[in-house]
């Protein structure tokens, strides 16, 4: 990490915005490579609360690598979310509760065994930046990958059944039905992740524990939300809601 940058400096900077600043265009410097941005995050992590919930994100679309949130940024469904700004957008996920702790380096059986549940979810994706279109993949990186957040719904029935294909999502913005392609990915590609995570959250102090909640990629979205004041989301008899205004 480059010892001219700043990583509590940066940090302060994302956590007036968590607190009701006005959002602003980039961090200057911006952080010069991941393990600056993973310092960023675990400064944020220490603003805000304990973790509890995980992201897996693609950096610059190509390299796998990781987001901690704090645990007050998970909600259950219908709760009434915190303001937004007008460019959020919303993905359906799917979420991986931890129903044990995973210590570090762990084989995907033991990472597989320690799964609860999988439940249908929303991520909120919206950065402290300014314009997500303008900032770099590491300032991203940096503020968590943009989330502002995740709405848990129902438990998938079957999940233990791989989920290699796509689920047949369906969601709704108000009532108004949204066509979008479904991602379909399996509970192998996660339990895959679900290992590598072990080490990387041990190895930033942040290690996974029961109860935490992990999203492995969108499988709807992202997906502006305009003037939405409601989002939905079902499949097999399971749903999510949430109340964005």
């Amino acid at each position: 990490m480059n010892s001219g940058f700043d990583a509590v400096a940066a940090a302060q900077a994302l956590l007036a915005v968590h607190r009701g600043a006005a959002r602003f265009p980039g961090l200057v410097p911006p952080p010069p490579d991941p393990d600056a941005a993973y310092a960023v995050q675990r400064h944020v992590i220490q603003g805000l609360g304990k973790a509890g919930a995980w992201k897996m994100a693609l950096l610059a679309g190509r390299d796998r690598h990781a987001a901690a949130l704090p645990g007050r940024m998970v909600w259950p469904a219908g709760v009434r979310l915190p303001r937004l700004p007008s460019d959020a957008c919303i993905e359906v996920e799917t979420a991986l509760i931890l129903g044990a702790d995973l210590p570090a380096g762990v084989s995907a059986l033991t990472a597989m065994d320690a799964i609860a549940e999988v439940r249908l979810a929303f991520e909120l994706i919206a950065p402290r930046l300014a314009d997500r279109r303008t900032a770099s993949p590491l300032e991203l990186m940096a503020d968590g990958f943009a989330s502002a957040g995740i709405v848990l719904g129902d438990p998938l029935p079957g999940w233990r059944d791989g989920m290699r294909d796509p689920l047949g999502i369906t969601l709704w913005l108000d009532d108004r039905q949204v066509t979008a392609p479904e991602v379909a990915a399996s509970l192998a590609e996660a339990v895959d992740f679900l290992a590598w995570l072990s080490s990387h959250a041990a190895a930033q102090g942040l290690p996974l524990g029961r109860g935490d909640v992990i999203i492995t990629g969108a499988r709807i979205g992202p997906l502006p939300l305009g003037d939405a004041r409601t989002a939905r989301a079902t499949v097999d008899g399971a749903g999510v809601f949430a109340r964005l205004t």
